[in-house]
């Protein structure tokens, strides 16, 4: 039997393909196995990666005792069943974000993993992108120097696409539409580079979709330390992802094309990170070394399952993005008016920073 740990992919759409490409561009991670309910998805599945078994249901995936952890790639809102009977049946967790779709439901997740004392990760994989990591080193390390604003853009054309037969296209199953599938990963990316947010003032547009959700966000987040950010999100635009901080000695500007944003192991070729000092006329090109966000996440929840290492995005870090996603919604329905967070985490009981 292979040293590898053996993982199964849970739900095997779009998502669950770029997953296991990450996954077996490394030696850590077997695909040991599999489900979805549909057979022929399944088969196609086992096919194009070479997953030697299938399982005709969860039930049955679970009691495999050679699979080590799950995968889960479903719909947001299954999330809480789905993770819940994994880690109840001694399974390691991968979840891709969000957490779940409610508070509520992340609550429920929260206490299976302390109820189990499984190991649990969450797919905020953006943090791990080179410019993220630099931009966090810089901040940390002073040489940015004390940072007021940052800025942050994550759209896609996703909205223009969705059909009745999506679950994307409904707002009680995607609440915020583009919120909290694609500005969630800016609202951990931006808690990681300058810590937790204290309140959130947001306007949401549906314009162009013709689906029932939103396809516009802007949000202004004001950070505990009393910096400012701006965070937007859409789905009715060809992809961007961006980032921009500004510091008391430095600005960065990082930008990344998201048409490389599956192929993670190629983005960082396709992404720029871009300096300009206090008093300096010209800017300069950063050095982004090479990363894989997708695969490197696997590989350290795969580790962390055998008890060889832990997992940087958990529970308690997954719960504060979701939070931001749920404050931002409150403060459109509420025109636009701030939203402090520490109400909605205290309702969940999540410690305070």
């Amino acid at each position: 039997m292979t040293d590898k740990v053996r993982l199964a992919p849970v739900g095997l759409g779009r998502w669950a393909q770029v997953l296991a490409r990450g996954a077996q561009r490394g030696q850590v991670i077997e695909l040991h196995s599999c489900f979805t309910r549909d057979p022929e998805k399944r088969k196609a599945f086992q096919d194009r990666y070479g997953v030697p078994k299938a399982a005709s249901s969860y039930e049955e995936l679970l009691a495999d005792p050679d699979v080590e952890g799950v995968v889960i790639t479903t719909p947001n809102d299954t999330h809480r069943a789905v993770i819940t009977q994994a880690l109840e049946a001694g399974k390691a967790v991968y979840t891709d974000k969000p957490v779940a779709q409610t508070l509520e439901d992340a609550l429920a997740i929260r206490a299976a993993v302390e109820r189990t004392g499984g190991v649990f990760a969450v797919g905020h994989s953006a943090r791990r992108l080179s410019g993220n990591r630099v931009i966090k080193q810089w901040i940390d390390d002073g040489t940015l120097g004390d940072v007021s604003m940052v800025e942050a853009n994550f759209s896609n054309e996703r909205g223009l696409e969705l059909t009745p037969q999506t679950w994307r296209w409904y707002l009680d199953k995607t609440p915020g539409g583009p919120l909290i599938q694609l500005g969630v990963h800016h609202a951990d990316n931006l808690q990681y580079l300058l810590g937790p947010v204290a309140a959130v003032s947001a306007v949401q547009r549906k314009l162009y979709t013709p689906s029932e959700v939103p396809d516009a966000t802007m949000a202004i987040l004001e950070f505990e330390s009393g910096a400012l950010g701006y965070l937007g999100c859409g789905w009715a635009s060809p992809g961007i992802y961006q980032i921009r901080v500004q510091g008391t000695k430095q600005n960065l500007m990082y930008d990344l094309d998201f048409t490389h944003w599956d192929e993670s192991h190629e983005a960082d070729e396709w992404s720029s990170l871009v300096s300009q000092a206090y008093g300096q006329q010209e800017r300069t090109s950063v050095e982004l070394p090479s990363t894989d966000m997708f695969r490197e996440q696997l590989e350290e929840f795969a580790l962390a399952a055998r008890g060889q290492g832990s997992v940087e995005v958990g529970v308690e870090e997954a719960i504060r993005a979701l939070a931001i996603v749920h404050v931002a919604i409150e403060s459109n329905r509420q025109g636009g008016r701030a939203v402090e967070v520490k109400p909605f985490l205290d309702a969940i009981e999540v410690p305070s920073s």
